[in-house]
């Protein structure tokens, strides 16, 4: 009981002590008003920030884009030139075992089907090769490049894409 008393009176006299401090006089602080040394590294309110860089895509860009669309839709006329004899020996072969005519022909039908998306593919890396470099120089300046580049980028895995789940759902079919 002593030495809860005693804790008692200690808690009491600390907290006067705190509450009689905060009445302290106020005069022998510092102000918090800014000094004139800290207004050396405020931005002027008056100042205009610099305008944006022109949206201007780099030389040649337009007509290196526009050629690896071309190239891309090359590929995939390709491919959807040889769909139709891949869809049919793949129907042909349904059912046929591993190995025999009928499944050799439309394994060989699915292997150009699937250099034709390849050919497409070559172009989407070239596009990511753009892209790298038109981000980094997004960074500094303008980005019509990166806009560009993205947009033909979608346009080609739209293609390849489409292809792959083409390729995917005949594998399948052949496979029983």
């Amino acid at each position: 009981m002593a030495r809860r008393n005693r804790i008692l009176a200690t808690v009491a006299t600390l907290g006067t002590v705190l509450l009689i401090s905060g009445c302290a006089d106020r005069g022998q602080y510092p102000s918090l008003a800014r000094r004139p040394a800290e207004n050396a590294y405020r931005v002027p309110t008056g100042a205009t920030p610099a305008p944006p860089v022109p949206a201007v895509m780099s030389d040649g860009m337009a007509a290196r884009l526009e050629g690896l669309r071309n190239n891309a839709a090359k590929a995939h006329a390709t491919f959807e030139g040889a769909r139709g004899s891949a869809t049919r020996a793949v129907s042909a072969a349904r059912g046929a075992a591993k190995g025999s005519e009928s499944w050799s022909v439309a394994s060989v039908e699915l292997a150009r089907l699937e250099s034709a998306r390849a050919e497409a593919g070559l172009p989407l890396a070239e596009l990511d090769r753009l892209e790298t470099e038109a981000s980094n120089r997004a960074v500094d300046g303008s980005d019509a490049d990166l806009k560009a580049v993205l947009e033909a980028r979608q346009e080609v895995e739209a293609l390849v894409e489409s292809e792959t789940r083409v390729i995917d759902s005949l594998l399948a079919q052949l496979a029983g």
